[in-house]
């Protein structure tokens, strides 16, 4: 193995190494094409649409909209269709520190158990770290035919992310 190599996996015999078409670079080009499709959608939706890799290496077309932010990926059986919004500084206007950070404490306790007891499998609600409020998820999976009607999809899906936040606000707060 030569330098210009040094990013190619070791062992050439498992299969991973990006020259034979199965390797980092190959599936992110390959993510790419089949993701085109979505990225025009939501673009043709109104959308700011643009390519990214995630966290976990994979390309992702991402978009940001007032109600929330969109990423469409490709999974193992279609595109997966993922939109999340949190709501910034829930306990902000507490003046009390202390009793500021027992409410976020709380929320981050209740939080699961609403999960569990009041939301459907591809609703999720967690506590946003960042935002230091309640974040919420919507999870689909769209076959790989449906690419071209993504960005009407997820139009149509935003109502029910804007109402699933307020859904879990009032819980965590009452």
């Amino acid at each position: 193995m030569n330098d210009s190599d040094a990013w190619f996996d070791a062992d050439p015999s498992d299969g991973a190494r990006t020259g034979n078409g199965r390797g980092p670079r190959d599936a992110i080009a390959a993510a790419r094409r089949a993701l085109e499709p979505v990225r025009v959608s939501l673009t043709e939706a109104g959308f700011y649409a643009y390519g990214t890799v995630d966290d976990a290496n994979r390309w992702t077309i991402a978009a940001d909209d007032e109600a929330g932010r969109i990423d469409v990926r490709v999974g193992a059986d279609g595109f997966e269709v993922e939109l999340w919004t949190s709501s910034p500084g829930l306990y902000a206007d507490e003046e009390n520190e202390f009793r500021r950070r027992a409410r976020e404490r709380l929320a981050r306790i209740v939080l699961p158990n609403i999960a569990r007891g009041f939301l459907q499998p591809h609703q999720s609600a967690t506590w946003d770290e960042v935002d230091q409020g309640v974040a919420v998820r919507l999870r689909y999976e769209l076959p790989f035919t449906r690419g071209d009607t993504v960005g009407a999809f997820v139009r149509g899906k935003l109502p029910e992310l804007e109402t699933l936040l307020a859904f879990v606000e009032s819980q965590v707060t009452s």
